[in-house]
């Protein structure tokens, strides 16, 4: 297994409010609309092997569609995640086929993190924590980063 982590900072247009953003993050059926790869998803109960921290967390069952080789091989995978808004944000876990595991969080600060009083504005921030076979790491991190950027420009809307 690979375990890669890595994370994205983005700023926000100034129209929009620390309080909206979070509003956003907390929707959980929104946010999971904004991401360009899910066709379809519904609530569901956890797995009966649920992590006790996360049982209490609101889980669904997602279906993305995926491109292997564009133009040539696509296909739908179908997975579980949990979902649990946090003061300043969202935390998501999703268990995939294969062994892949993704943590996600996601939050709003006033300036990015470790940088000066003097940047002004909010950002979105998003820390990645990925497990997966050995092979699919790129494949798999390319999809994330793609479809959140996608997901990322619809919030700032």
């Amino acid at each position: 297994m690979q375990h890669i982590q890595f994370s994205s900072v983005t700023p926000l247009p100034p129209s929009v409010s620390q309080e909206t953003i979070i509003e956003k993050l907390h929707d959980h059926g929104a946010m999971i609309e904004q991401n360009p790869l899910v066709i379809h998803y519904e609530r569901c109960q956890p797995p009966a092997d649920a992590p006790h921290d996360e049982a209490l967390r609101t889980w669904y069952e997602l279906t993305d569609r995926i491109v292997y080789i564009p133009g040539l091989l696509h296909g739908k995978i179908r997975y579980r995640a949990s979902f649990e808004s946090t003061p300043l944000g969202l935390k998501t876990h999703i268990y995939a086929p294969l062994g892949v595991d993704i943590r996600n969080e996601w939050s709003v600060s006033e300036r990015p993190p470790g940088e000066s009083q003097d940047k002004q504005g909010l950002y979105l921030r998003e820390e990645n924590d990925l497990r997966c076979p050995f092979g699919t790491a790129f494949f798999v991190r390319k999809n994330v980063e793609q479809s959140h950027s996608t997901l990322v420009a619809r919030l700032a809307k």
